[in-house]
């Protein structure tokens, strides 16, 4: 309400008590369905912040690599596409690989689409991936053609309108019902943001006004407004703020103060805020001890939780990109020659250093893991003679001589052997 329908209701006494009584209720304040939850104040909500920021360094932090098919069975690792360079060294001119999937991904978590504009060299090859401002794009499908359309427009004076068709860019879409545009995470959590940051503001409110309304104010006879504004400007000044809290009020004309017992644990703002992140790492599939909730974790369950979040959480974002690179990327040509791209999860998996140790050696003993594969994995050059592969004396393939037989066997021929030399 503006300053003129106040001044007006303070003409009218009777509108003047209903007034306070709904201002004191809180009813003359919006009741929040009007109020848009966009991009930057859903990133304000420290939830969908962290969640948004686990998920794009973790996806970020894992390198992309390039194999060709030599046959069903065996793979070469290979640095030949121009998508691999893209990809994994240099996109473009202002960003680095490392840059671009992160900002893709906050892209993706936020407004469910990452779209590039692919720049091509004469030959046919890439030569740069430049991301577009999703603000600033549209996509839809033409009238026309019938395929998809992507409109880009700058909003800027003097920026020019343009169109590009599915083959001039690069684009993810993340979860989708459609399959080409992908579902926006901020749009169908809107009403989980906004509870969120509900409590964010009201507590804010709640400690800037002394941590919680302290008390009634109680007179014989009923103010005027001016002396009401007076008296509520005079508490707001002197009492109102979490510095005043303990001073004592002074009091005058019969004024009688009495006291509240309210506090964070009966209004039960904690546990609200608590559940709200909850439900926001609910939306993200991220673990909670990856946005600093620790309620309820352990060293073990936290090992298990990591494990899951690479399993259910990151493997299909690498997937979704991996899909997505092979197809719009990669020529038809060198898929058929066998190239392929693939993010290397093999960090993500990785447990403490007394499991990787066990793990490893049981690899090697048990002979499907040589010196240089255990030394490939924790990022070490091979050595000399590090390719073999062990087998235990006492295990054979099934339906084979035993090895207690193959000695058996091999002391009778030398036993002969030495019997027909006597002769």
């Amino acid at each position: 309400m503006n300053v003129f329908g106040r001044v007006k209701i303070a003409l009218n006494q009777a509108s003047w008590d209903q007034y306070m009584r709904d201002w004191l209720a809180g009813r003359d304040l919006r009741d929040g369905d009007d109020i848009n939850v966009d991009l930057d104040r859903a990133m304000k909500f420290s939830a969908v912040f962290g969640c948004c920021r686990v998920l794009a360094e973790t996806f970020a932090s894992v390198p992309v690599m390039e194999y060709k098919r030599l046959d069903e069975r065996d793979r070469e690792r290979t640095y030949d596409t121009d998508a691999y360079e893209l990809l994994h060294n240099v996109p473009n001119e202002e960003m680095s690989a490392y840059h671009l999937a992160e900002m893709g991904m906050y892209q993706l978590n936020t407004g469910g689409n990452f779209v590039a504009l692919v720049r091509r060299k004469n030959n046919g090859g890439l030569y740069s991936l430049e991301p577009f401002d999703m603000s600033k794009l549209t996509i839809e499908r033409s009238e026309e053609s019938g395929g998809i359309v992507y409109r880009h427009d700058p909003k800027k004076p003097g920026g020019e309108k343009r169109s590009y068709d599915r083959k001039q860019v690069f684009h993810i879409p993340g979860p989708s019902m459609n399959g080409i545009t992908g579902m926006s995470p901020i749009s169908y959590a809107t009403q989980a943001i906004k509870l969120g940051l509900s409590y964010e503001t009201f507590g804010i409110k709640y400690y800037k006004n002394g941590m919680a309304p302290s008390g009634l104010f109680k007179h014989p006879k009923a103010l005027k407004p001016e002396a009401y504004e007076r008296l509520k400007k005079d508490l707001d000044a002197n009492y109102g703020s979490f510095l005043n809290k303990g001073k004592p009020i002074l009091a005058e004309d019969g004024l009688d103060f009495v006291p509240f017992q309210l506090n964070l644990v009966d209004a039960q703002l904690l546990e609200s805020k608590k559940f709200q992140i909850e439900d926001i790492c609910r939306i993200y599939r991220v673990p909670m001890h990856m946005v600093q909730n620790l309620d309820r974790a352990t060293n073990n369950n936290i090992e298990h939780q990591s494990l899951e979040f690479a399993m259910y959480t990151m493997l299909p974002w690498f997937k979704r990109w991996e899909s997505c690179a092979n197809a719009q990327l990669l020529s038809q040509k060198q898929r058929k020659d066998g190239y392929y791209l693939e993010y290397n999860m093999a960090a993500l998996l990785r447990g403490d250093s007394k499991s990787m140790a066990d793990a490893f050696a049981r690899g090697r003993q048990w002979g499907w893991l040589s010196v240089n594969d255990i030394r490939r994995l924790l990022n070490m050059n091979r050595i000399e003679n590090g390719d073999i592969y062990l087998q235990p004396v006492n295990m054979t393939a099934a339906g084979t001589t035993g090895a207690d037989d193959q000695l058996k066997q091999l002391t009778d021929e030398v036993h002969a052997l030495i019997e027909s030399r006597r002769e």
